[in-house]
């Protein structure tokens, strides 16, 4: 199971929101992402959802 932390919503730029992951947490084996790799967002039952597409 991976780690959990907590992070933070920023938008650089109006529009955009970007979401940071703790280091610890990326870093974490089960962590299903690389850099730049497209993902699936969506909200479902009033949690936002990652995933790969």
């Amino acid at each position: 199971m991976a780690l959990s932390g907590i992070g933070k919503i920023h938008e650089p730029v109006k529009g955009r929101i970007m979401i940071y992951v703790p280091v610890y947490v990326h870093k974490d084996s089960a962590f299903p992402f690389k850099a730049k790799d497209d993902v699936k967002v969506t909200i479902a039952n009033g949690k936002l959802v990652i995933e790969k597409p």
